[in-house]
């Protein structure tokens, strides 16, 4: 008999065939990766989002191998769930935080590639009485996946610490008390505008970091519709407008989400490029300029749709047949849905049926 398995996943620290392995929490970072697995060998390239010299998102296609870092098939690669990605051992003092993915050399145990996992809903709650066209994702950040965006970064451009300290030390070398959030408002706009600066000397060295699959349903249905499935990666350079164009916009008295998401990364920059090594524990941990620190930022889907709006957000290129042939071996019957007391009482239609209705 054959065992319950994902598209692709031939290597890996999830065994499959143990229904612990398709609960929602792992299930939602597995089936990503076998849709990307599956899509690689039908020939379908994942949707690229990147910043051209006017630091605007826009769209090309971009291969598995380059998206994974290698040209190794898939069932040469190992992935590593919810791990460190050693590399960026050399940038940290403190403890390295697990990313959603690492991707790894089978044979070898070479680490290829780190990558941050985001399933999103098509539509979501704010775009879902919308045209289908204006349909939108909502995306939550988490600190982690900002730590390990800079870090990505920091990788990319170790030779260039130089010329990254030149641009951040006028605006944050004089900054006193990183978590005093008067101080930091007074040096917001020199402290944005060197990010700013920085997005587009080195934009050129972005690589991809985020991947966000999207299913998409008939509006706010639980049915799938025909066309379901996607990816979209993001860039880790592109990933900045999320909250960079909020954080330029917002000019209130209260530092936003978006601002301190901004400030952190600048703070991290500068630190990297003075020291080569930063403690991270102080600026994600810390710094929390007046926010609570239960996650990064949130950003909803009449705004992502903006920077994600093309014609496979509105039609997305895998149909709902194709499932059955990512899930192998019998693995949707592992799956076990959230138990939501709304969703019970949604689907017992029952209990709203009239009482001659139920006696006849």
């Amino acid at each position: 008999m054959t065992k319950p398995s994902l598209y692709g996943i031939t290597h890996s620290n999830r065994d499959f065939s143990d229904s612990y392995y398709w609960g929602k929490n792992q299930f939602n970072s597995s089936f990503p990766v076998a849709l990307t697995c599956f899509m690689r060998d039908s020939g379908i390239n994942p949707v690229y989002l990147r910043l051209n010299r006017d630091r605007k998102i826009f769209h090309e296609e971009i291969a598995v191998s380059a998206l994974f870092n290698t040209k190794l098939s898939n069932d040469k690669l190992y992935f590593s769930f919810e791990s460190r990605f050693e590399p960026f051992k050399q940038f940290v003092h403190d403890e390295l935080e697990i990313i959603d993915l690492v991707v790894m050399n089978a044979e070898t145990n070479d680490f290829l590639q780190s990558l941050e996992i985001k399933l999103t809903t098509l539509p979501d709650d704010t775009t879902e009485g919308l045209p289908e066209d204006e349909y939108g994702c909502e995306l939550v950040i988490r600190s982690a996946t900002m730590r390990y965006m800079a870090l990505s970064m920091a990788q990319s451009l170790q030779k260039k610490t130089k010329e990254i300290r030149e641009i951040f030390e006028p605006a944050c070398l004089k900054v006193r008390g990183w978590d005093n959030a008067d101080e930091i408002r007074n040096k917001l706009p020199a402290i944005l505008e060197a990010l700013e600066a920085f997005i587009s000397k080195y934009r050129r060295y972005e690589k991809p970091f985020l991947m966000q699959p999207v299913w998409k349903t008939i509006g706010k249905s639980s049915v799938l519709a025909d066309n379901c499935l996607d990816v979209f990666i993001w860039s880790d350079f592109a990933l900045t407008r999320l909250f960079m164009d909020s954080a330029l916009e917002n000019d209130s008295a209260r530092i936003s989400r978006q601002q301190r998401a901004a400030v952190r990364l600048a703070r991290f920059l500068f630190e990297v490029s003075r020291a080569g090594k930063v403690y991270q524990e102080p600026i994600y941990d810390g710094m929390s300029l007046g926010n609570q620190t239960d996650k990064e930022f949130a950003i909803s889907g009449n705004k992502t749709h903006s920077y994600m709006k093309c014609a496979r957000l509105t039609r997305p290129i895998i149909h709902k047949n194709q499932i059955k042939k990512i899930i192998l071996g019998g693995g949707q019957k592992y799956l076990s849905p959230e138990r939501r007391f709304d969703a019970i009482i949604y689907f017992s239609t029952d209990l709203f049926a009239s009482r001659k209705r139920l006696c006849a």
